[in-house]
């Protein structure tokens, strides 16, 4: 059985083909064809907000945390935004309807492979950082009160991030289609806010708390990027 979004995807691409068609030389057949796109799109109920939010897709990858990332969780999910052309979100979704278990997700919003290409990144270089964030605390955060431990392991996932920066430009997008973005979000996403982040460091950092920062770096130059990230569509998308 052909599913609804189905259907309509198929009645969205005859749409296209009949408004490509509206541009040729031939006065007559560019006039039926225009007239064959508003009665497809009157019969179903296609907007041009319709047709221009078509030509986008979102990736969910999941979030570090339900509500509030750390800063540097979300400087890392908006660099890779930014370089593949993506619009990003913060949302929540619902882990076990049995146990009303929710969790966070980065949405990656964009067209063509840019949004499965920034998802993966984001899922590949997120797991790096918590591995190495894990053996900072093991190596060198052992004696720390607990809240004085996070703090200081997200002074290192800073640092990393700061260094990964580089890495992930080299895998910058092509062209982005920011009409077809804002549609999409505006179709799928009316009622979006603002999100917050969450700052666990402040303003001032001690100078072990600088040596954490400095680890960060090191290990975010060891940080590996490559064509395998990601499922089969990604590996070839990546440049």
């Amino acid at each position: 059985m052909t599913s609804k979004a189905a259907m309509t995807d198929k009645i969205i691409d005859k749409i296209k083909k009949c408004l490509a068609l509206s541009a040729s030389s031939n006065e007559h057949e560019a006039a039926a064809a225009l007239r064959q796109a508003q009665k497809l799109m009157a019969a179903h109920g296609i907007s041009d907000l319709d047709l221009q939010a078509a030509e986008a897709a979102e990736k969910r990858s999941r979030a570090g945390a339900i509500k509030y990332p750390a800063n540097w969780e979300t400087a890392l999910a908006d660099k890779i935004a930014e370089t593949f052309g993506c619009r990003l979100i913060f949302g929540r979704s619902l882990l076990d309807a049995a146990t009303g278990v929710y969790a966070g997700n980065w949405v990656f919003i964009g067209t063509g492979a840019a949004p499965e290409i920034a998802g993966y990144a984001f899922e590949v270089l997120f797991r790096q950082a918590r591995v190495g964030r894990s053996e900072h605390i093991k190596s060198r955060l052992t004696r720390c009160h607990p809240a004085n431990k996070t703090r200081r392991a997200d002074i290192y996932c800073e640092g990393w991030v700061r260094a990964v920066t580089a890495l992930i430009t080299r895998f910058a997008g092509g062209e982005t289609h920011q009409a077809a973005i804002d549609a999409y979000v505006a179709k799928h996403y009316p009622a979006l806010r603002s999100a917050q982040s969450r700052d666990r460091i402040g303003d001032r950092l001690r100078p072990n708390e600088a040596m954490d920062y400095v680890h960060g770096q090191r290990g975010g130059r060891d940080a590996q990027l490559s064509r395998g990230v990601g499922g089969a569509e990604a590996r070839k998308a990546l440049p």
